[in-house]
């Protein structure tokens, strides 16, 4: 018969494996093109920092870039910096 403890000792490295696996792919993905990314109205609101009813407001005056597809809004994180970076203005020299 096995011992039981060396039973669980297996198993939790093969899930310490596991995890550091999913990490490893987590940290990769994230840098695959992060500038790229496209998404809903959750990454306005991450990248603008702006409540979710300011940026409806703004796609509905037209003033911010988005896509609509059916009754779906999608943002790109690329545009909305570029869209920030429109309304930079330069500070007066003392």
């Amino acid at each position: 018969m096995n011992n039981p403890f060396e039973t669980i000792n297996a198993r939790l490295s093969n899930l310490e494996a596991l995890q550091l696996e999913t990490l490893q792919f987590l940290r990769s993905a994230k840098t695959i093109a992060p500038n790229e990314e496209n998404g809903s109205i959750e990454l306005a609101v991450k990248v603008l920092d702006l409540a979710k009813p300011t940026i409806y407001a703004l796609v509905s005056k037209g003033q911010i870039p988005h896509s609509k597809r059916g009754n779906r809004l999608y943002f790109n994180r690329t545009e909305l910096l570029a869209w920030i970076a429109e309304g930079k203005r330069n500070t007066a020299s003392a």
